[in-house]
C-alpha cells in the first residue's frame, strides 16, 4: 500500500512539474501578425477586406490542474504562441483578435485568420 501511494504521489507531481512550460513558437511557422480590435483603428478598414478569410481559431493556454503555477503572463504568451503555430499552419499572416475570453484557469483568445498580399501599417 505504501509503495502505491509513493507511485501515486510521484505520478502526480510529474504531472504538474511536466505541465508547467507554456506552448513554444513552433520554429518553421511562418510570419504572422496578430491584430488586438484596439490595434484595428490604425489600420486602414479596406486592408482585411482585401484579404482572402481563412477561418476562425481558438488558442489557449492553462488547465484546471496547472494554472496556478504559471503566471498570467506566461499564459498570455503561450496562448498568443497557440495562436501564431494554428495561424501558420493555415496559411494566415494576419490574425484578428476581437477579444480574449475569460476563464478562471486559462487564456483563450477568438481570432479571425487572414491571408494577405501585401501587408501595410506594421
Amino acid at each position: 500500500m505504501k509503495r502505491l501511494l509513493h507511485a501515486s504521489l510521484i505520478f502526480v507531481v510529474s504531472l504538474l512539474v511536466s505541465n508547467c512550460a507554456v506552448t513554444p513558437q513552433l520554429p518553421d511557422n511562418g510570419p504572422v501578425r496578430i491584430i488586438f480590435h484596439n490595434e484595428l483603428s490604425g489600420l486602414s478598414s479596406t486592408n482585411l477586406s482585401d484579404c482572402d478569410y481563412l477561418g476562425t481559431l481558438i488558442s489557449s493556454e492553462g488547465r484546471w490542474y496547472n494554472f496556478l503555477y504559471i503566471s498570467n503572463a506566461k499564459l498570455a504568451h503561450g496562448s498568443l504562441n497557440d495562436m501564431h503555430n494554428k495561424a501558420s499552419q493555415l496559411g494566415a499572416n494576419i490574425v484578428y483578435i476581437d477579444n480574449n475570453i475569460d476563464f478562471n484557469t486559462s487564456v483563450t483568445f477568438l481570432g479571425q485568420a487572414y491571408h494577405c498580399d501585401v501587408i501595410t501599417n506594421q
